[in-house]
């Protein structure tokens, strides 16, 4: 039971940070990129600023839609099946990119690292749930 517990915080915390990073960084892109990751767009020029942004807001909707994938189907993901192969390969599919991307660009900055843990966590402990296959 106390592991139940615990990826339930785990699973939520990671739908609600989707749902949130996801949402906002559609709306507040240029700012995230300015404060987060000190990108000057104003150096790059309009087309290369706006193509950055453009690639950004739809890697953020990505986020957002995985989130209300998490959020609708979340039942199904808790039961098993496909539902659960489905975010667990969504899940790792972002720690293999982020692992991947330390050993071919380096190390990022510790929050980012922090992120990969904990998405691994997330993923490790819904593994480990009971299967109620229909």
């Amino acid at each position: 039971m106390v592991v139940r517990r615990i990826t339930q915080v785990f699973y939520y915390g990671y739908t609600l940070m989707l749902l949130g990073v996801g949402g906002s960084g559609i709306l507040i892109a240029r700012w995230e990129l300015s404060s987060i990751f000190s990108i000057d767009l104003a150096a790059m020029g309009p087309e290369p600023a706006a193509t950055l942004l453009n690639q950004y807001r739809f890697l953020k909707s990505t986020e957002l839609a995985f989130g209300l994938f998490c959020w609708v189907y979340r039942h199904r993901i808790w039961a098993g099946g496909e539902a659960r192969i489905l975010f667990l390969a969504g899940v790792l599919g972002g720690c293999a990119a982020r692992a991947l991307s330390i050993v071919v660009d380096g190390v990022p900055n510790w929050p980012f690292l922090v992120f990969l843990g904990l998405e691994l966590m997330c993923a490790l402990l819904m593994a480990i749930q009971p299967w109620r296959l229909a």
